[in-house]
Order: C-alpha cells, then structure tokens, then sequence
C-alpha cells in the first residue's frame, strides 16, 4: 500500500520502518533486486513526458539533452546492471591455505542495510535514480531525497517512486536544509551524495559520526588540454562545444578552461565562436537548445566573475539572472589569478590560454586545477594522452571528447580528494552498495589428526615438536592451496613441494623419538 509522504518529524519513523523491512530480509533476494530496478524502468518509459514537462520547468532543459542526458543514460544504467547482477552477486571462491584444510573459503558481497541518497539539481532525474539503481542491486532499503532546487521534477519522483517501487523498502522525503539535516542525523549504514563540495563535506562529517562508508559525487575546476598533435583541430572546437554548452554548463565533467598549443591556439577561438552560434543562433537567449541555470542567484555569481579581470570576452558575456540566462561564452587568455579561475563555473563559460608545449600545459594545469573530477585530453597521440592522464591526476579522464564517460555504464566514474570519494556506475554501483564479507566454511564431521591436528591447540610451554610443526605448517602449507592443483606443470609442481614438506615432516618426527 501506499505510504503517504511525510513531515520532518516523521523522518525517524521513516528511517526505522525502512530497518525493519531491512530485518526481514526481503531486499536480499536476486528476484525481488530486479523485480525493483524493472519498476525504475517502467517508471522512467511509462512518464517519459511528465518527467520531461517537469524538466522544462526547472531546467528548462531542451528535449534532446533530456533523452541523452537523463532518460538515455539511467535506462542504461538499468540494462547493465540486470544483465549481470546474478553473477556480481554469486560469491567468488577462495583457496583456501595453512591450517584451514580443508575447508571452504568465499568473498561475497552484503547490504550495507538503509542507505540515503540525496540527489542534485543538475541532472535531478539520472543522478537520483542511478544511485537508486545501485542501492537495490546491492538488496539494500533506500530514503530518497531529491533537491529541492529543482521542485516540479521533485514533485514527480515524490509521486511516481511509491506507485512503482515497494514502499515499505524505498522512501522518498522531499525538502531543503532542515529535511537534509535531520535525515543525516539518522542511523543510516550508507550515505550517497552527489553536489557541491562545500556540502559534500558535511555529509562526509556527518557519515564520520556514525562510522559509515560514503559516497560523495562531487566536481571540481577541470581542464582540457589540447595537444599540438591533433588531426582536426575543427572536431576538438566541435566537442568542446558542445560539452560546455550542454545543460548550460551545469555539469560536473564541462571543462572550465582550455590549455591549448600555440599552433592552435588562434584558429580554436575562432572555431569555439563558429560552433556556439552554430548551436545555438545569433541569439542563443532565444534558442530552444539552451538550457537555464537553477538559479537567478548562480546567475549573479557568474556576473561578478565576469566583471572581475575575465580576460577577452570573445563572444556571449551577457548574463540576465531575473530569466536564468548566460549566454555561451568564450575568453581569451584569463589571468591565471583572475577570481573567475578559481572556482568551478558550472556554467556555458570556457577560458582559452595558450601554452608553447606540453610542459608547460601540465604545469599549468596542475597549478590551477586540485583534485579535479575529469580530466580532458585532445591529442593524436597515445603518448600524449597517457602522459597527460598520468602527470594530471583526477577523479577520470577522457580523451578526444568531453562528457560522455558519464555514459559508459561499465567503467568506474567518481572523484579522489576534493572532487569525491569513491566511485559508481554498473558493477561499481552493486559494488559501492555492497559490503565485501570473507566467508571461511569449515565442517565438525570429522576428529583425525589431519583434520583437526593437535598442534592448534595448548598446552605450548614445553613441548618443542609443537613449535616446529607449527612453523612446519606456516612455510609449506601456504604454498598449497587446497584441492587447487591448476595445470600440469603447478599441479607437478605442488606435488613436489607436498612431497618435500612431508619428507620434511618425517624428518622432524623421527628427530623428536
């Protein structure tokens, strides 16, 4: 049955009737996991056009970076994660060694228990539900809470989550800061948090209190360099643009500045002007591709950026906060100092800076950008782009485009140090919802001295042949995993060493009579 949403005060109740459904042990079974994730999916095709109404509200977000950027990318999620949660769930065997055998060894993988996931603005649909995703493949209970920046999607999530998911083991709880504060001090055994750094530290803090792992999503002041090695300096502007213009800059990924060779640096202004009016028209504030920021207030931060030694305004520079509206922008040669390269953007703004060589970019780089969550490399060159990946280090890299690692559902994508801790998507969702339990099996059907030898046990004080069969054991036995012979040389070669250890053994034995 339906649970209606509540109030504030009932947010401990929620959390408690979420732990004992937890109790049960109904979320641990594979087919209530995909009974769960099928439910997400028929919630996200069956109100497609609701959740995109909502959008447009909001975001005003055009139609085609909805279905890229929101619908396209969860459902996605989805398939990945039912096509192979049977066998991410199926416990992995260990060998097992020393005084063990025999038994039988396993790592397989828990719920935490009840996990919260607070959701961002920018992508209120995707970053919400994939993280949804992954706590029910990982068979855990969930509270929900998405921003409350973005009001008309919230409204819908709040409404459609209970009509599709199983309600006594998913809650959503809508709100703002007294909501988010109230649910972070609940026992929870999980928290997922994807937004600013600033708040990613106080959801970081609060999970320290309680001793539990988290996730944080978070973003940071990231770079692309681009290479004097590249085949079409015209594609580069192309996907650049693109990336920054996007969602209207409000992406975790967007580049905030471009390091570029000298030997391109001209014709690339030129181009990343072409492509914004390509895009979005002579007058963008007019176009249907452009999105909104979330905020007249993020609009007002962009502006005071801007007045503030920028550098060359090459095209746009025109912000209008009262219709949430900036336009695609591009400058020339920022200041390295300049306040506008000191924090992240997360707006349609690129700076350009020109650099003699590939020195001299990562330098700059690493000088300007600490811990950013991507980092975007163009180059024809894999040496260049492995340097560049490995001199530079960030949450993920991508080369030769911008954005769409946040597509693959297969690979890990999450910040280290200022831009996150951990890691999801696919696989790496089950796995950041899930607790990593070494199992050891070992059976009482038996009293032989193999099985179960007396030297485990006291007393020790005066009796040497204990002492040397212990250290006996300690340096064969691990080298003899058990009823794991391998190929035919290991197999050859274990049989030798068994062999040896008990000739070994005999040897003391005969020593000790």
């Amino acid at each position: 049955s339906l649970k209606p949403r509540g109030t504030m005060a009932d947010i401990p109740e929620t959390v408690a009737s979420l732990r004992r459904s937890f109790n049960t042990g109904v979320t641990r079974p594979y087919q209530w996991r995909v009974k769960q994730i099928k439910a997400i999916v028929k919630l996200v095709n069956t109100h497609e056009k609701e959740l995109e109404a909502a959008m447009a509200i909001d975001l005003k977000k055009p139609a085609m970076e909805f279905q890229l950027g929101e619908i396209g990318n969860t459902l996605l999620s989805a398939a990945e994660v039912l096509s192979n949660l049977k066998s991410w769930m199926s416990p992995e065997t260990m060998p097992c060694f020393g005084l063990l055998v025999p038994a039988a060894c396993e790592s397989r993988k828990e719920p935490y228990g009840v996990a919260l996931i607070i959701g961002p603005y920018n992508y209120p649909i995707q970053l919400t539900l994939k993280p949804l995703i992954g706590a029910i493949a990982g068979g855990n209970c969930a509270v929900v809470k998405p921003s409350e920046l973005c009001p008309a999607t919230s409204k819908v999530l709040v409404r459609l989550i209970p009509q599709y998911l199983d309600n006594d083991c998913v809650r959503v709880v809508e709100g703002a800061v007294q909501e988010t504060q109230t649910l972070l001090a609940q026992p929870f055994d999980f928290m997922f948090f994807t937004g600013s750094n600033r708040v990613g530290k106080i959801v970081a803090k609060a999970a320290a209190e309680l001793l539990i792992p988290c996730v944080l999503e978070l973003g940071g002041k990231n770079a692309a360099i681009v290479d004097e090695h590249v085949d079409s300096i015209e594609v580069v502007a192309r996907r650049l643009a693109w990336g920054v213009g996007f969602n209207c800059g409000q992406s975790c990924l967007k580049p905030d500045y471009i390091v570029v060779h000298a030997k391109h640096a001209a014709k690339l202004k030129q181009l990343l002007v072409k492509n914004f009016t390509d895009f979005y028209g002579a007058k963008p504030q007019d176009s249907p591709d452009l999105a909104r920021q979330i905020t007249s207030n993020a609009c007002q931060r962009i502006q005071k950026l801007l007045a503030q030694d920028a550098g060359e305004v090459l095209c746009g520079g025109q912000v209008v906060p009262e219709e949430r509206y900036i336009a695609p922008t591009v400058l020339g040669e920022t200041p390295k100092g300049a306040p506008i390269m000191q924090e992240e953007l997360f707006a349609p703004i690129i700076s350009v800076i020109t650099v003699k060589d590939m020195d001299e970019a990562i330098a700059y780089v690493n000088e300007v950008s600490k811990q950013p969550l991507v980092m975007t490399v163009f180059s024809s060159s894999s040496a260049v782009i492995e340097r560049c990946i490995a001199a530079c280090p960030a949450g993920c890299a991508i080369s030769n485009d911008t954005l769409t690692n946040n597509v693959q559902p297969n690979i890990p994508f999450g910040g280290y140090g200022a831009s996150g801790l951990g890691s999801y998507h696919g696989r790496f969702s089950f796995e950041a919802f899930s607790r990593n339990v070494g199992v050891v099996r070992k059976q009482l059907n038996y009293n032989t001295a193999v099985t179960d030898p007396f030297i485990r046990y006291p007393p020790f004080v005066g009796n040497p042949l204990k002492a040397k069969l212990f250290r006996w054991a300690g340096f064969y036995l691990p080298l003899l995993p058990a009823f794991s012979l391998g190929g035919t040389v290991k197999g050859l070669l274990k049989l030798a060493v068994l062999a040896l250890a008990f000739l070994h053994l005999a040897t003391l034995l005969a020593k000790q009579q």
